[in-house]
């Protein structure tokens, strides 16, 4: 009988060089994965960055119209305290000087004496919002002056031709700009996002 032919001797590189690639292997795949949960990390900040904005976003836009209603000579006669009661007398008191006409003024005074201040870092009206997050807006008041129309008569008594005589025109609409800055807090991080809108209201 013939004796077996043995097998032949395993040489050592073979076996190294497959643990080799294993290794390369095992370093590729763990650097792609540590990779994804970066990118991952990044977009979930991203997100959080963007519903943020969004919110201030929305709270400037709640200050517009805000301002807008008490504004509204429909509505302002229910405005007895607070700060729509500083809008109110704010309005008045720059329908009153023209002096001060052309110029934004903080709504939290309602002499307008103070200008507005966006940066102050103190809201005039702070909103309800989610746990850990502050929200709330500034707003300031610009009397822009009377809305140019033409066409127009202003009766019949001394000086109420005013076209003619270059007065003012007392028939024309009041035009104003209101300026919301709002401010979302979340822990150490604030956004901030600020709106104007104009708009008219029939003469006083």
């Amino acid at each position: 009988m013939p004796n077996p032919v043995p097998p032949a001797p395993r040489r050592a590189e073979a076996g190294a060089i497959t643990i080799m690639v294993a290794l390369m292997l095992l370093i590729l795949l763990t650097l792609a994965a540590v990779g994804m949960s970066r990118n991952s990390f990044r977009e979930v900040v991203s997100s959080g960055f963007q519903r943020q904005g969004a919110m201030a976003s929305n709270v400037s836009d709640s200050g517009l119209e805000w301002s807008v209603y008490w504004l509204d000579l429909d509505n302002s006669p229910g405005a007895t305290s607070g700060l729509q009661a500083n809008m109110v007398a704010l309005k008045q008191a720059l329908l009153a000087n023209n002096n001060l006409a052309g110029s934004a003024k903080a709504v939290s005074d309602p002499t307008g004496a103070t200008a507005y201040n966006a940066t102050s870092g103190t809201s005039d009206m702070v909103l309800p919002g989610p746990s850990g997050v502050t929200e709330g807006y500034t707003l300031g008041l610009t009397r822009m002056g009377k809305l140019p129309i033409t066409d127009i008569s202003q009766g019949n008594g001394p000086g109420q031709f005013a076209p003619a005589s270059g007065e003012a025109i007392l028939q024309a609409p009041d035009l104003w700009a209101i300026r919301a800055d709002a401010q979302v807090k979340q822990g150490s991080v604030t956004f901030v996002h600020g709106e104007e809108a104009w708009f008219t209201t029939p003469v006083q």
